[in-house]
């Protein structure tokens, strides 16, 4: 509404002053009927109603005129339409204030933008020169090596030509040394062979004796051996009331130490019952027998010809 007013100013005065004097009329109209007297009287009785009077009936009962208002309105407006201005020439202008500083502050990023690529450039330049500057150290590192590695090779192959040299000389020695260390090994063996077929010959010869000897003596030593046990039974023997019949074959198990385990006399025609439970009671009386004068006579089970005298 306000914005109708201040786009047409003159035509809403005129509607506004159209209104107010509608209004007037309306109400001096509306007095005028009150002032009517009752409907017995006529009319025109009060058509000699002094013109005076109606002016100032009407004086009294009009509004006040509506010029002043309009321009008080008018004023407000003006001065709301001038505050609206300053504040859209200062809006315009804190508008044209950022509008600078953002120029400003790109025109200053694009000026650090451009350094910044400058600098980016001055970067790339020298990471290109360092660049060239290690390929160029590379390549005289790999010259270096490659000379490096030729003269190693060299010496290598000097030194493997010297190896191959000294290591034909040693295997020409160790062939000339394994030759003559062979024909002195087969010599040696040879006379080994020799030594020992006459060692083998001669040992024989005395084991053979030797055996001879210990069967000779263990021979011996038995025979004594049984002699005492068969001494030591006889020693013990009790002759039976019936009388002595003839010789019994007795077997007697005996323990290292000479302790009768087991008696035995074997049933004969030249002993009987009685001669046999002599004997066997002769061996217990013997107990324990003589030890074996050599552990290589002793026999776990002995087995001798019991012959009373």
């Amino acid at each position: 509404m306000w914005d109708l007013i201040r786009k047409h100013p003159r035509a809403v005065l005129v509607a506004v002053l159209i209104h107010l004097l509608l209004l007037a009329f309306f109400i001096v109209s509306v007095d005028w009927h009150r002032d009517v007297p009752a409907p017995a009287q006529p009319i025109k009785a009060r058509a000699v109603i002094d013109p005076k009077e109606v002016a100032e009936l009407k004086k009294q009962i009009e509004p006040p005129p509506p010029e002043p208002e309009v321009d008080e309105r008018k004023q407000r407006e003006e001065a709301l339409a001038e505050q609206r201005r300053r504040e859209e020439e200062q809006r315009q202008a804190e508008l044209k204030k950022r509008q600078e500083a953002e120029r400003k502050r790109l025109a200053e990023l694009e000026k650090k933008r451009e350094a910044e690529k400058k600098r980016q450039a001055e970067l790339e330049r020298k990471r290109e020169e360092e660049k060239k500057r290690q390929a160029e150290l590379k390549r005289k590192e790999e010259e270096k090596r490659k000379q490096a590695e030729a003269e190693k090779r060299r010496k290598e192959a000097e030194r493997k030509k010297k190896l191959a040299e000294e290591k034909k000389r040693k295997e020409l020695e160790r062939k000339r040394k394994l030759a003559e260390e062979k024909r002195r090994k087969e010599e040696e063996r040879l006379r080994q062979l020799e030594l020992e077929e006459e060692e083998r010959r001669m040992a024989a010869l005395m084991a053979e004796e030797q055996a001879e000897l210990e069967r000779v003596q263990v021979a011996g030593l038995r025979s004594q051996y049984m002699g005492l046990i068969k001494s030591r039974v006889e020693s013990k023997w009790l002759q039976p009331a019936g009388g002595v019949t003839g010789s019994c074959q007795v077997k007697v198990k005996q323990a290292s130490t000479g302790k009768v385990l087991d008696v035995q006399v074997l049933s004969s025609a030249s002993c009987n019952e009685t001669m046999r439970d002599s004997v066997e009671k002769a061996v217990w009386r013997a107990d324990p027998l003589p030890r074996a004068p050599d552990p290589r006579v002793f026999d776990r089970e002995v087995n001798f010809t019991f012959e009373p005298q």
